[in-house]
């Protein structure tokens, strides 16, 4: 069964974008960051993303395509062709494809997309479609990459639950000081509440 990973760059006091959304703390000159991106895309057979998201970033990467840089010209061609599920309450277009509507029934349809063979999902962006997958506990792995940066203000990372994990794997970018930090569900769970013991 596959797995849906959660994927997220967040600012070191915890910000997934700026006050109205701005990324541009996340271009950095990396290029071990920006391979790791690459192979990430390539290890994956499927994206999640909020409405809001795929409307921004369907702006951006049909056209990166041609870029003189090598690696982001990888990213794009990945970016373009790997289909897409945009999670989103009312009908709208999916024109950067391949792509599809989905959230009529949440749960449902990631189990659907789980039980097909292949690759991992990742979910990637924006804050209220990872609330919605951490609301309804479909989200398998947790990839949380760091930025060295302070915004004070912002689209913070939302509740994530309820659940204790296990760190499974931390890799710094030295040029960028990004770090990355992977942790998978661990065997207890979280205590709800206070025990009178």
């Amino acid at each position: 069964m596959r797995k849906v990973i959660l994927s997220v760059m967040t600012t070191l006091d915890g910000f997934t974008a700026g006050p109205n959304g701005e990324l541009d703390w996340i271009d950095v000159e990396d290029d071990d960051l920006d391979e790791h991106m690459a192979d990430v895309l390539a290890g994956i057979d499927g994206m999640f993303f909020g409405r809001v998201a795929y409307e921004l970033l369907a702006q951006y990467w049909p056209a990166a395509e041609h870029s003189s840089r090598a690696v982001e010209a990888r990213q794009a061609r990945l970016m373009n062709t790997l289909p897409k599920y945009v999670l989103s309450r009312s009908a709208m277009a999916t024109d950067w494809g391949p792509a599809q509507r989905i959230g009529d029934d949440l749960p449902h349809e990631v189990a659907q997309l789980k039980v097909g063979t292949g690759n991992d999902l990742a979910l990637f962006a924006g804050a209220g479609a990872i609330a919605a997958f951490a609301a309804h506990d479909v989200i398998d792995e947790y990839r949380l990459m760091i930025f060295p940066v302070l915004l004070e203000k912002g689209i913070p990372l939302p509740s994530l639950g309820s659940r204790r994990l296990r760190l499974a794997e931390t890799t710094v970018f030295d040029r960028s000081s990004v770090v990355l930090l992977r942790y998978l569900p661990a065997a207890e769970p979280i205590a709800q509440g206070f025990s009178d013991g």
